[in-house]
């Protein structure tokens, strides 16, 4: 009886076995050369350089960047830095290393909701296909807020989920305290999970079940944890930096056109098609499938999905009411939408055909990288080919049903792409060698001596880089009196803007010290690099100067 028990547990253990393995593939992308790429001045200079500065002010209530108040966001992402900046010490490869344990905790909670809502087969094909999701992998690189609260909204979600399958009070606090960290991660965006929670209890008639839980002690929880900082910040500083940021930061990003530009209503449609590709082409199958009366989704299935659609829907309508639209809004909806195609994958038993258009797209995405590695790398094409094998494998996987090896190459895809790629596209990324130079030229030199700073240049990092405070100037008079000041000073600028000030001011000088390229490209730029065959660096480059006031030539 031993040795037959023990035979037959054996495909389970394998089988567990196999799921822990591809579950720590799906992780590997987020942690490939974590400390190859300078910083990414769109966004993670924030999250890199202000938890320094709270260190170094001793001030862990006022967030500052560049020696200035950064009140725009909660301080929880601030203060998760910091404190392996004090265990550690300073270092960009903490902040992503930070990021990615976070996305790979939010994969896990996908997991286990996937687990929950179907099984474990859904979940984990669930939690591939949000792992090999672009617009989480990018994201998870690069902008540590949205991460962190992403983690938070799925957190809550599962417990949410576990207190309506389970009714164990436990996870209705801890429901309850995931909204109040989103809320101290993000602020009121992080609440959208209780709006999904009161629908869904309202839709499947289970208001009443709150009636058992301890939503008193719950709402209470959300409200200390959530309100913690604002109030302590009020108290000491006033309300008035609390009421900016919820009235100017938050409504009015969502009713006013002024923090980005105009787009339309369906805007969000065209991002879901494009940054959860290949994955969204399965979507119109699988909503196909699900309102089919024949060969649907079971009853217990159903509500999954209800789940599922009431999930995508609150994220999709509110972001595409709001009048400020960013691509990277609609990351909390990728979960769900993973789980949706997985289930659909898994059950559904689509057809080629349906399944064609997202291999068609990796494969096209595998053609376009390949042919553009051959161009700019021609020297290293066997490297430089090696993420686009993965790829196609991972739609020929798709092709032929083989899903479990279509994630796992799409992983390996990623894997490789940032191992290869990150470091030669560093040759393009300008800020860190200039920060460099500069450092070099004022060696010996006491910090008040020299300025330094960008103009008209998206270059945030340059502070963290130098250790201090920069020039951040976007107007010429500004530009013209900090380079006439008599004092060295050292800005980075484009090429462009450097003509334009010297045509506008003949008399002022001013000494190049250094010229770098820096990565800009279009979709049409691409084409004609593809078209013409050739590496014209002018397709996908622009020059971008550092200049150094003239008074100082003589130093």
């Amino acid at each position: 009886m031993a040795a037959i028990g023990q035979t037959s547990s054996n495909p389970i253990s394998s089988a567990v076995g196999l799921r822990q393995a591809l579950l720590l593939l799906f992780c590997l992308p987020f942690f490939a050369a974590l400390d190859v790429s300078s910083i990414w001045d769109s966004n993670e200079a924030f999250y890199v350089q202000t938890p320094r500065e709270m260190i170094e002010r001793g001030d862990w209530l006022v967030p500052h960047f560049n020696g200035q108040p950064r009140l725009n966001k909660p301080p929880l992402s601030y203060w998760l830095v910091a404190l392996l900046y004090k265990m550690f010490g300073v270092s960009v490869y903490l902040e992503r290393l930070l990021m990615a344990l976070l996305a790979c905790a939010s994969i896990w909670v996908v997991y286990r909701s996937g687990e929950m809502l179907f099984d474990s087969g859904t979940a984990l094909w669930g939690a591939g296909i949000f792992a090999t999701s672009f617009r989480f992998l990018i994201l998870s690189r690069r902008l540590l807020i949205d991460v962190l609260m992403l983690f938070c909204v799925l957190a809550a979600l599962y417990f949410f989920l576990r207190w309506v399958r389970q009714r164990n009070p436990a996870s209705f606090l801890l429901f309850c305290s995931f909204l109040g960290l989103g809320f101290l991660a993000k602020g009121p965006v992080a609440l959208l999970p209780a709006a999904i929670a009161a629908i869904y209890l309202l839709w499947t008639r289970r208001l009443h079940r709150l009636a058992d839980a301890p939503w008193l002690a719950g709402g209470l929880l959300a409200a200390v944890i959530g309100s913690s900082w604002f109030l302590l910040l009020g108290a000491v500083h006033g309300w008035q930096p609390v009421a900016d940021f919820l009235l100017h930061e938050n409504l009015g990003r969502f009713s006013h056109l002024d923090f980005g530009p105009q787009r339309g209503p369906f805007y969000y449609l065209a991002v879901f098609f494009t940054e959860f590709a290949p994955w969204a082409f399965l979507f119109p199958a699988a909503l196909y499938w699900l309102f089919r009366r024949r060969n649907g989704p079971g009853r217990e299935t159903r509500e999954a999905f209800r789940f599922l659609g009431l999930w995508i829907a609150v994220y999709f309508i509110v972001f595409s009411l709001s009048q400020n639209k960013q691509e990277y809004y609609i990351l909390p909806l990728y979960p769900a939408a993973a789980l949706w195609v997985a289930a659909y994958l898994r059950r559904g038993n689509p057809s080629r055909a349906a399944r064609l258009p997202a291999a068609a797209a990796a494969l096209a995405g595998a053609l376009l990288i390949g042919a553009l590695a051959r161009i700019i790398h021609s020297e290293s094409l066997i490297l430089w080919v090696l993420p686009p094998v993965f790829l196609a494998l991972a739609a020929v996987g798709l092709l032929i049903k083989r899903v479990p090896v279509a994630l796992a190459a799409a992983s390996l895809f990623y894997a490789a792409a940032f191992w290869i790629y990150l470091p030669v596209l560093e040759e393009y990324k300008p800020v860190r060698p200039l920060a460099r130079t500069i450092l070099q030229q004022v060696e010996g030199r006491p910090e008040q001596s020299y300025r330094a700073g960008y103009y008209r240049l998206t270059a945030p990092s340059l502070a963290f880089y130098l250790g201090h405070p920069i020039l951040e100037l976007y107007e010429p008079q500004e530009a013209v009196r900090h380079l006439n000041s008599g004092r060295t000073v050292y800005l980075i600028l484009k090429a462009n803007d450097y003509q334009t000030l010297s045509d506008s001011y003949p008399d002022l000088e001013m000494e190049i010290v250094q010229v770098r390229p820096k990565l800009y490209t279009t979709a049409r730029n691409l084409s004609r690099i593809i078209g013409s065959g050739r590496n014209d660096d002018s397709h996908w480059t622009r020059p971008v100067y550092l200049v150094r006031s003239a008074q100082q030539k003589g130093e």
